[in-house]
């Protein structure tokens, strides 16, 4: 979403991180305080921590297909540890 890669907005979901930050990856998510249990456990909420937690190699992927394989791997390496 956060990409373009599909029809859905992301701003209507998600905000993304304008600091200047030397870690990570460039499509760092903003977790919105929340002050309605409904809204911390809505998915917009509880996806930010783990998006944000993921290697730029598999956030800078060029497809959706190309995601999921990275990521599956990354998980699959992790996993190892």
């Amino acid at each position: 979403m956060v990409k373009g890669l599909s029809k859905i907005d992301y701003k209507s979901f998600f905000k993304l991180d304008d600091t200047s930050r030397t870690r990570g990856h460039m499509y760092k998510l903003v977790k919105v305080r929340s002050r309605l249990d409904i809204r911390k456990n809505c998915f917009s909420q509880r996806v930010v921590s783990e998006w944000n937690k993921l290697p730029a190699v598999v956030v800078e992927a060029e497809s959706v297909n190309s995601f999921k394989n990275r990521y599956d791997r990354y998980i699959s390496e992790m996993r190892k540890l």
